[in-house]
């Protein structure tokens, strides 16, 4: 029998890393494996290599510098890296490089402290007021974070009695017990399992943290943080559980006196009516994808839709395709403020009224299907279709309406099959 590898989730990856470099014993396994690539040497960022570093362990300091490199040291040499990193965005043209793209590095990289436009942690400085249109000001910070050091973002290191190394910011202390932020956690330690605990005069963030990205991923990261606005994230494996916690609207924006989550369930609700239609869009943009939902319509009478590879238009409306939701409807593929109607067929016929209808919505490339409890309705080619945007949930214009959602599972990069043909009927 093979090994079975267990793939884990963006956040379990790095917890488990984090504890992997906690401890000398553990760090030269995983050094070991990133030798062998069994493990990205990406998936060493610089706080981790940091860490490292800290466990003062000469087996672990030799593989560390064989996978991953010294980080230098000088004042001539940051200056050199800073003029480096110049040319390499400068590399890129007019438009250097890709905010959304951008945003999923900054997620990997910065976000577990930083804080831009509402988004990440709160260990390090909220970066959204700062200087961040200025290039020199951006790569001297990130090249040189220790260059200017606020006490408030001294990194400590704590020696812990059962062999841990901790490095983080101390936020409370007393005669007991030491709390500290470290770049994944807050831990309140009881004194009497510390050996020590020393401030450095080196910021809590790393040094070396472009080393491990390509020059397309510099310049991606930088352009996205040189924007006046927050720029949408992109679906990938690592984001696209984002798309909804089951618990709230994060990541989704819109009327949350319409919207609102309610036993797992995206609920949209109106007593008295609209007068225009109503949006609660996802902050993700998904390329080619699988969407499969399941959806309550009361009355059904009334209207609602999926809008996907869509983009906000105007004050309320959008912009793109919507797999229809309603009484002769159902299914239809239709632009809004586009084309209009795209593909008539209505899947009212496998339609289960005031109860729940599996929904499947499925995008690959210019090609588009929907399905209605395991039924075709819409199977369309069509090269004007936009190959990415983002997905929102409509309650339409009219009189009172009430639409739920729940169950959704996201695939991307599909197959061009439905999965839900055949099922639920």
């Amino acid at each position: 029998m093979g090994t079975r590898r267990l793939a884990l989730s963006a956040v379990h990856k790095r917890d488990a890393l984090n504890t992997l470099a906690s401890r000398a014993a553990y760090a030269k396994p995983l050094l070991t494996a990133v030798d062998a690539k069994q493990i990205s040497s990406k998936e060493l960022t610089a706080d981790l290599v940091r860490q490292l570093r800290n466990l003062k362990n000469p087996d672990v300091d030799a593989l560390l510098t064989k996978v991953w490199g010294v980080a230098r040291e000088s004042t001539a040499d940051k200056q050199k890296e800073v003029e480096r990193y110049k040319q390499v965005y400068f590399a890129g043209g007019s438009t250097p490089g890709d905010a959304l793209r951008g945003r999923i590095i900054f997620a990997k990289t910065c976000a577990q402290c930083h804080t831009l436009f509402g988004v990440g942690g709160k260990i390090g400085p909220d970066l959204t007021c700062s200087n961040r249109g200025d290039l020199d000001y951006i790569l001297q910070n990130i090249v040189d974070p220790n260059a200017v050091i606020p006490n408030d973002y001294r990194a400590s290191t704590i020696e812990m009695k059962d062999d841990r190394i901790l490095t983080g910011i101390v936020k409370e202390q007393n005669e007991k017990s030491v709390t500290v932020t470290t770049a994944n956690e807050t831990l309140t330690l009881q004194r009497s399992e510390i050996t020590s605990a020393q401030q450095s005069q080196l910021s809590m963030m790393p040094e070396g943290l472009l080393t491990a990205l390509a020059d397309q991923e510099v310049r991606d990261l930088i352009y996205y943080l040189r924007q006046p606005a927050q720029a949408q994230l992109l679906a990938t494996p690592e984001t696209v559980g984002l798309f909804f916690n089951g618990k709230d609207l994060a990541n989704w924006d819109g009327d949350t006196s319409l919207w609102r989550v309610e036993n797992g369930e995206i609920v949209g609700k109106t007593t008295t009516g609209l007068k225009h239609n109503e949006f609660l869009k996802s902050q993700l943009v998904f390329g080619d994808f699988r969407l499969i939902c399941k959806v309550k319509l009361t009355p059904n009478t009334a209207n609602s839709g999926i809008q996907f590879r869509s983009e906000p238009f105007g004050e309320y409306e959008m912009k793109g395709c919507q797999a229809d939701i309603g009484a002769g409807w159902w299914g239809k593929l239709y632009e809004e403020n586009g084309r209009a109607i795209l593909s008539s067929k209505s899947g009212d016929e496998f339609v289960k009224q005031d109860d729940w209808n599996a929904y499947e919505v499925l995008a690959v490339g210019s090609k588009i299907r929907t399905a209605i409890n395991g039924n075709l309705c819409t199977d369309l080619d069509d090269e004007k279709i936009a190959r990415r945007g983002i997905t929102a949930l409509q309650v339409h214009a009219g009189g009172p309406t009430e639409v739920r959602f729940k169950d959704f599972q996201l695939e991307l990069n599909p197959e061009f099959k439905l999965k839900t043909m055949g099922k639920n009927k």
